[in-house]
């Protein structure tokens, strides 16, 4: 046992157990000191607004999907001078529309197409406006005029006129053997009407006696220029007489293109050569064709050559030589169209 110093406190006694009747109670815990001015205002935090009496409840709401992704697409149908052309979308909308048809994007900063320049050349075909009071024409069936309705009825009748007639044909054409040969030869000369058109074949044609020259030399006359060879030439001086000759058929053809070999193969700067040729046929007309100082063949196409049997050939002008003073002409072939 402890020893307990005279005059000295008595130590407090336990607190007694609960429901204990008859036992002291415990003093009062000590006051807690109240805080400063400066502390107070560290503790209050300003609050905009005003503040609610009661805290509301938040209910946990669903995550919201986002909008999928517009892709950009080949408008539906064919856009027109004035659309409106959705940026998002690439659809074609009419200029009264405020949002896309398609994808619901609003047009006002949407592409509008253009009109092209060549269409602004062209008139403007619209609905007429007419003024106040005044009438139209009398129409007819669907609003046509008279002589629209009986243009549509003549087209209909005769589209009608020619699929019997295309029907009928095939049967006898398949069932006939006489009307079957009638149809193939038209279209066979249908056909080579054609190729003559697009594609024109000519045959030669030959003098049929030695031509007649108005001035000729005398080692190099005017057969020379038909004699089929091009080492051999038709001279003639060069002075006061137009040097021609003529040419005669055997035949009466349909003379369409000559072919001129000019000059002297052997030395061609050292002759005239021609340059204009005027033909005078034997049907009456005539015919002007120009040459090239060249020693190459050229063709050339002739024109009011049908149904003759002759030509006479006038030399009109000519190059001038280095140092000959004669005119040579190699050869001159005709040709008929076929």
């Amino acid at each position: 046992m402890g020893l307990v110093a005279p005059n000295s406190p008595a130590p407090p006694k336990p607190p007694a157990p609960p429901g204990a009747t008859g036992a002291p109670s415990l003093p009062p815990p000590p006051p807690k000191p109240a805080a400063t001015a400066a502390e107070a205002n560290e503790l209050v935090s300003p609050v905009a607004g005003r503040a609610t009496a009661h805290a509301q409840s938040v209910i946990p709401q669903e995550a919201q999907k986002k909008p999928p992704q517009v892709r950009r697409q080949p408008p539906t149908r064919k856009l027109q001078p004035g659309d409106l052309v959705c940026g998002e979308c690439g659809e074609g909308n009419s200029v009264t529309r405020k949002f896309c048809s398609r994808c619901g994007t609003s047009l006002a900063e949407a592409e509008i197409v253009k009109t092209p320049w060549w269409r602004k050349l062209l008139p403007r075909r619209g609905a007429k406006v007419r003024k106040s009071g005044e009438r139209s024409k009398r129409r007819g069936r669907a609003g046509k005029s008279k002589l629209g309705v009986f243009v549509s009825a003549t087209f209909k009748t005769i589209r009608r006129l020619v699929a019997l007639a295309l029907v009928v044909g095939g049967v006898a054409y398949g069932l006939f053997a006489p009307f079957r040969g009638w149809v193939n030869g038209l279209g066979v000369e249908a056909k080579s009407t054609v190729e003559r058109i697009f594609f024109p074949q000519y045959a030669p044609v030959s003098a049929a006696e030695a031509p007649v020259a108005s001035v000729a030399l005398p080692d190099h006359p005017a057969n020379m220029a038909v004699d089929g060879k091009s080492n051999t030439y038709w001279g003639a001086p060069i002075g006061a007489v137009e040097p021609n000759m003529v040419v005669k058929f055997d035949r009466t053809v349909d003379l369409a293109k000559i072919i001129v070999h000019n000059g002297d193969g052997g030395g061609f700067k050292d002759s005239y050569r021609a340059e204009k040729l005027h033909l005078v046929f034997g049907n009456g007309k005539t015919a002007d064709v120009n040459l090239e100082d060249k020693p190459d063949p050229q063709t050339l196409e002739i024109d009011n050559g049908e149904g003759v049997d002759s030509v006479e050939i006038h030399v009109v002008s000519t190059f001038k030589s280095v140092s000959g003073a004669s005119l040579a002409v190699s050869e001159i072939e005709f040709f008929e169209e076929l």
